[in-house]
Formats: structure tokens, C-alpha cells, sequence
């Protein structure tokens, strides 16, 4: 073959993958990076977010044993955190573009994965709903580790189901690969392999033994990418790093435990994935009622791509109802079946309206058919336009400013050097280790951090205790203690301790300085307060 006619080869393949679906796919991608990106900061910084640009900052600045230590969450979103402060510069937007890129290239694999399955058009929807749908918007835009995860565990299955499709092997390694990497993102990962092997003996059991046999390829492939991150971290780390890593499949601790027993444990998911406050809905219940109508539909067509959706779908649900805590953002991973099963059951309703009015029959049924069609189309955009409104609520509810770089900044600029600071009462968006960010992205080692109490007082109840409180700023050697307004008169989690009494407290003992408009930063009820310890 000539070196023309490759060419021209090359020139069709690309024409023919460049189709006007996949440019409209782009054109969506690009418009809903845009949207992600759009006053990206607005929120704060949260208490699940900061671990992770602190590990980004460690590695940085070559504090690799206090990387290591952090090592609840597995390494690839921090290195992928650095890299983006790297190119970007250190700052809240650097870290949470990392989730918005992985969710644009989840947007991707799900169309694809759709494309291979149903074709161009129910690909197309699949992407949009996912899309739209709040809970996985939300977390796009969040330094967290959810989305990335649904990155490498929706590509690890796409890879995986075009082997059990077309039995190339190179397929395995591909899995295994993406497999490997979501492993070295969120260790729940492993719920995919559990989705892989539930497969294998529901849709491959004439031929189990051979592609058991097989799957090995994946599993070792899996296995080589994670060994060198375990060998580090339990070198590093030993005597703690088991502990860690079952509480971290946990996700949690036992403070969770009622808020995981809220629903029935046999429903849980089912209803927490679009209700578990009356003000937040991760997906919105129309476009819920539509997934689960299509998952339905998949049980009743029951093609082999409509089983290995269902087999997903139940298994994920599965794995994670059976682990002690739950909530909503752990099975971020359901997300995509649903987008592809409300997309296929879509496309089926109005392909088949489309045949039955072009078909021969009464007048009085075409317009029947032409009617339903309708209200189905009317439901479906009440039904998006219902998401949409949800979007703006969860992403508008936490459009708050605390100004915790500047309170820093005021503490570095009147030279805490070998002194610290402490945060008292903190909270999901005001914490020592939110300090400890801005500390080291000036480059300032020395200042250290402390809280107290230990654990955030709006999910956890606080224990105040002045003369303790006291004696922890004389043994941290503390100069500065940040306090938060939280609203005032606002009452802790599960009791009646608010700030106001804490500070009849503080100014009763003598030992801090009074609050000055110069040391207040923020506006009210939002304000950060910052006091000098003279005790």
C-alpha cells in the first residue's frame, strides 16, 4: 500500500470517528467546561477538599514523609493537584479545575460507552443528563475525589465490556490500567471489579473457565500499578497504614452511623440518591423517576448490554449498601447507568410513537400517538428544567465567602514565627489544616496549626471547656486564635452552645486580647475574628 492510500485511509478513519455527533458532543463538552468553571471559587474551601491541596503542597515543597502519613486517600488526585499548581500557580481554582477536567473526560467515556451500545443518539442524551444532573455538577467543581473516580471506573467497564465483546486481550490491559489508576484514586474502585466478575458469570457462564482465566490479564495488570504506591505507604507508615486503609473503604467513622440509618438500610441508596434533604437532590427526581423507568426497560428488553447496565447498577448498589456508612456521593458511580438507561428508554419511546403514526392506522390513534408523544416531551423538559433549577440551588446555597487567606495573611504579616495559631470551634469550612494551606503556599513552615476541639462542632458535639482551652494555647505556644462568627447566636451541632457564650467565657478569663476591626475579616454573619492569646 502506497504511501497515498494510507493517507487517504488515515483521512476517512478520521473523518468517519469526527461524525456531526461527536462534534456536537464537543460542542456540549465545551459549553458545560464553561458552565463548571464559571466563578469556580465562589464557594469555600470544605473539610473533605483541603486534604487533598495539602497533599498537593507537601509534595510540593518535598514533605513527602508528611504525604506518605496522609495516606487515608490513595496518591493520584494530590500528584494530579501538584501538577496543576505547578502549571497554574497554587490556589483554590488550580485545585478544583483537576475535578472539573476528569468530569469533562467522564462526559466523554460515558458517550462513548453509550455510542458502542445504543448508537450516536442515545450516546448524545446519556452525556447531557449526566450532565445536568446536580449532584455530579456540584461535585465537578469541588477538589474531591468522586469524580475522578468515576473517571477511571467508567473507562476500566468500557474497556472491560469491549473484551467481553471482542475477546482482544489488549482490552484486559486497558481495563486493568484505568483499573490500577481509579484504585490509586478512591480504593472503593475495587466495586468495579466486583461489577466485572458478577458479569463474567452472568453473561459469560457457557465459557467461565476460559475467560476467568483471562480476566487474570486485567487483575495483574490492576496489580503492577498499585504495588510501587502499598510498598511506599506501608514502608513509610506500617504500623498505622492497615488501620487507615480499612477505615478509608469504610469512608468514614462511626459519627456517621446515624446519618447512614436515616432510610431503610435495604433502600437507602435508592432514596438517597435524589432526597436526602428536602433541599438537595444529587439527581432530580424526574429525571430519576426516567432512569429507573429505563433500568426497567433494560430488565424487561434484557439485551446484553441492558444486563451488564443492570448487573452494574445492582452491583455498585450492593457493595456499598453492605458498608456501615453511606451517603449519596459514595455511589457517584451509579450516576452514568442511569444517564444511559433514561437516554435508551427515551429514544425507544419516540422511536416507536415514530413508527406507530407513520405506520398504518386510524387517524384517530396517529393522533392519539402524536398526543402522548407530546406530554412526553413536555414531561421531559419540566423534567430537565426541574434539574437545572436544582443545579443553581446547590451551587447557590454554598456561594459564601470566609476569608481564611486573609486572616492568614494578617496573622504571617505580624511575625508568628516559632508561636502558633489556633482555630477554635471549627467547622466544614473553617478548620487549622484550611490555615495550613495558605501557611504553606507562602512557603511559611514554622507557623503551626491547632483546633480546638478536634472534631468540626456542626457535625459533632462540642465539648467547650475554658480553663482546657487555656492550657492548650500555654502548651502550643499560641499567639493568634481564629474564631468564626457562625451566625452569632447560631447553636453548635446537637446542643445549645453557641459562639456569643463561648466569648462571655473568653472575656471572663482574662487571657485574650478584645476583638479589633483590624483583625476582623469577612462580613457579617460570616466574619472571621481573630484574638491575640496574652495569657
Amino acid at each position: 500500500m502506497t504511501d497515498d492510500s494510507n493517507s487517504n485511509l488515515h483521512l476517512t478513519q478520521i473523518k468517519s470517528a469526527l461524525n456531526k455527533w461527536r462534534l456536537a458532543f464537543l460542542i456540549l463538552a465545551l459549553s458545560y467546561a464553561v458552565l463548571l468553571l464559571l466563578n469556580l471559587t465562589n464557594m469555600p474551601i470544605n473539610w473533605d477538599e483541603i486534604v487533598h491541596l495539602n497533599g498537593a503542597m507537601f509534595l510540593k515543597n518535598g514533605l513527602y514523609t508528611n504525604f506518605v502519613n496522609n495516606s487515608f486517600y490513595p496518591p493520584l488526585y494530590d500528584v494530579a493537584t501538584l501538577s496543576s499548581f505547578d502549571v497554574f500557580g497554587v490556589s483554590l481554582f488550580s485545585a478544583r479545575l483537576v475535578s472539573a477536567v476528569f468530569s469533562v473526560f467522564s462526559l466523554w467515556v460515558v458517550f462513548e460507552f453509550a455510542y458502542s451500545m445504543y448508537g450516536r443518539k442515545v450516546a448524545l442524551v446519556s452525556a447531557v443528563l449526566l450532565a445536568v444532573m446536580p449532584g455530579y455538577f456540584w461535585l465537578s467543581r469541588l477538589a474531591m475525589l468522586e469524580v475522578m473516580l468515576v473517571f477511571f471506573f467508567t473507562l476500566s467497564l468500557f474497556f472491560f465490556y469491549r473484551w467481553l465483546n471482542s475477546h482482544q486481550n489488549r482490552m484486559l490491559v486497558f481495563s486493568g490500567l484505568a483499573l490500577g489508576l481509579g484504585f490509586l484514586t478512591k480504593y472503593q474502585v475495587l466495586a468495579a471489579a466486583v461489577v466485572m466478575i458478577v458479569s463474567l458469570v452472568f453473561l459469560g457462564w457457557r465459557q467461565l473457565k476460559r475467560l476467568f482465566s483471562r480476566f487474570t490479564v486485567l487483575l495483574v495488570t490492576a496489580v503492577i500499578v498499585v504495588i510501587p504506591w502499598l510498598i511506599i505507604a506501608y514502608k513509610v507508615y506500617a504500623s498505622q497504614i492497615l488501620s487507615q486503609w480499612a477505615y478509608a473503604l469504610q469512608m468514614g467513622n462511626p459519627g456517621k452511623s446515624l446519618y447512614s440509618v436515616r432510610f431503610p438500610i435495604p433502600i437507602f441508596y435508592l432514596i438517597e440518591i435524589t432526597w436526602p434533604y428536602n433541599d438537595i437532590h444529587p439527581i432530580s427526581l424526574l429525571l430519576y423517576i426516567v432512569g429507573i423507568a429505563g433500568l426497567g426497560f433494560f430488565a424487561w428488553r434484557h439485551k446484553k448490554e441492558d444486563k451488564f447496565l443492570l448487573i452494574w447498577f445492582v452491583s455498585v448498589l450492593v457493595f456499598f449498601t453492605l458498608i456501615s456508612n453511606r451517603e449519596w456521593r459514595y455511589v457517584l458511580t451509579l450516576f452514568p447507568t442511569l444517564a444511559i438507561s433514561a437516554a435508551a428508554l427515551i429514544l425507544f419511546v419516540f422511536e416507536k410513537a415514530q413508527s406507530t403514526w407513520k405506520g398504518h392506522i386510524s387517524l384517530s390513534k396517529k393522533r392519539a400517538t402524536k398526543i402522548a408523544a407530546g406530554l412526553f416531551i413536555v414531561f421531559l423538559g419540566v423534567a430537565m428544567a426541574y434539574s437545572i433549577n436544582d443545579n443553581y440551588t446547590i451551587v447557590s446555597k454554598n456561594d459564601i465567602q470566609i476569608h481564611i487567606q486573609d486572616a492568614t495573611n494578617y496573622a504571617m504579616a505580624r511575625d508568628a514565627t516559632n508561636q502558633s495559631i489556633m482555630v477554635l470551634c471549627p467547622f466544614n469550612y473553617f478548620s487549622q489544616d484550611m490555615v495550613k494551606f495558605y501557611l504553606l503556599a507562602n512557603n511559611e513552615n514554622q507557623i503551626q496549626t491547632y483546633q480546638y476541639p478536634q472534631m468540626p462542632v456542626d457535625a459533632y458535639t462540642p465539648n467547650f471547656n475554658i480553663t482546657e482551652f487555656i492550657n492548650l494555647c500555654k502548651q502550643d505556644n499560641v499567639k493568634f486564635v481564629f474564631t468564626y462568627e457562625y451566625g452569632g447566636t447560631v447553636p453548635y451541632f446537637n446542643t445549645t452552645l453557641n459562639l456569643q457564650q463561648i466569648y462571655k467565657q473568653i472575656y471572663a478569663s482574662g487571657s485574650f486580647s478584645a476583638i479589633s476591626p483590624d483583625a476582623t475579616f469577612g462580613q457579617d454573619p460570616r466574619r472571621i475574628l481573630i484574638l491575640n492569646f496574652t495569657g
